[in-house]
């Protein structure tokens, strides 16, 4: 008999008045072991366990094992760092999955999945705290949008992205941007997103104006080493493609229409922004010195999609420590 698959498996309370029975009988542990379907050593580990002074009891033993099963101490991923982490993480904008892969790149020992993290959320909110509002999406409701008009008419001379690199579409190399702006009551942002490395660039503009448009974006591409191609939606603030191609010696493509997905990277880099500052908010207010930080912290946090890495370790190539 194979005995490989039993080698784990509980006694039950008939095995153990079975086992009481065929002692008597003069049979082997070996023997008996068979006769319950178990294995030897199985049985033997029983009999060092659960005899006592009298003998083997089945009614005995297994009140024996029950006890040890329910007192037995439970192994426990709680580790005291492990707080400081998540409510630090929350802080900074991080998800639960980015708190997580991060945890596996610098402390692994204590490293928690994102359900557990959300748990320990859950059972913090359970005792009265906070911490489930700094959720980055706690609060949020997804609106339905409307059909509206594309700008592709508006853009002269537009290439679209059918022509594009292929090489692009495998995220292998630094430089491959995509483009967008965050619209704001009384002024507007300005972002682009390298595709490879997530690595994102933000400025303020006063309105969407193409040329306005291509000058911030001009001023952003010049602060990074490489830029080998631009993607871009078809709004009419981008009209002005030619004079960024031209200054940045790169090839800039448009999407089509309604094809959000096709600048995935740059619709969800702008979601996060959103957690900062959300729709409807003036920016108008906001400074040179906060823009820059709302990057940072952007390109400081630890992304699934790169292990765990951050976008400004993969750009730059340099790893950070974030949470050790």
């Amino acid at each position: 008999m194979n005995t490989q698959t039993k080698l784990y498996k509980q006694l039950t309370q008939g095995q153990r008045y079975q086992i009481e029975a065929l002692l008597g009988t003069g049979l082997t542990q070996k023997e008996i072991a068979e006769r319950i379907g178990t294995s030897a050593g199985t049985l033997s580990r029983e009999l060092q366990r659960n005899t006592d002074g009298n003998g083997y009891c089945a009614e005995t033993a297994h009140s024996m094992a029950i006890h040890r099963r329910v007192s037995a101490r439970k192994y426990s991923k709680v580790d005291e760092r492990q707080m400081p982490i998540i409510e630090n993480g929350l802080l900074l904008g991080w998800s639960p999955e980015n708190i997580s892969c991060r945890m596996k790149i610098e402390i692994p020992e204590i490293t928690l999945s994102h359900t557990t993290i959300y748990a320990r959320i859950a059972d913090n909110k359970a005792s009265g705290g906070t911490l489930y509002k700094k959720l980055p999406r706690f609060g949020k409701r997804r609106c339905k949008g409307g059909k509206r008009k594309a700008g592709r008419s508006l853009i002269p001379n537009r290439v679209d992205i059918t022509e594009r690199p292929e090489v692009v579409d495998l995220r292998s190399r630094l430089g491959d941007w995509e483009g967008d702006t965050v619209f704001g009551q009384d002024a507007h942002l300005v972002t682009l997103v390298d595709r490879k490395s997530r690595f994102t660039l933000i400025d303020k503009v006063d309105n969407k104006q193409a040329e306005t448009v291509a000058d911030s974006m001009i001023k952003l591409l010049g602060r990074v080493s490489s830029v080998c191609t631009i993607t871009l939606d078809n709004g009419g603030e981008f009209a002005a493609h030619e004079k960024v191609a031209k200054a940045v010696s790169a090839d800039v493509f448009f999407a089509k229409p309604y094809a959000s997905y096709q600048r995935g990277t740059n619709e969800n880099t702008n979601g996060i922004i959103r957690r900062t500052w959300p729709k409807k908010m003036a920016l108008g207010g906001l400074t040179a010195a906060e823009i820059r930080e709302a990057e940072l912290l952007i390109n400081t946090m630890p992304r699934k999609v790169l292990g765990g890495r951050t976008p400004l370790e993969v750009y730059t190539g340099e790893s950070l420590a974030l949470i050790a």
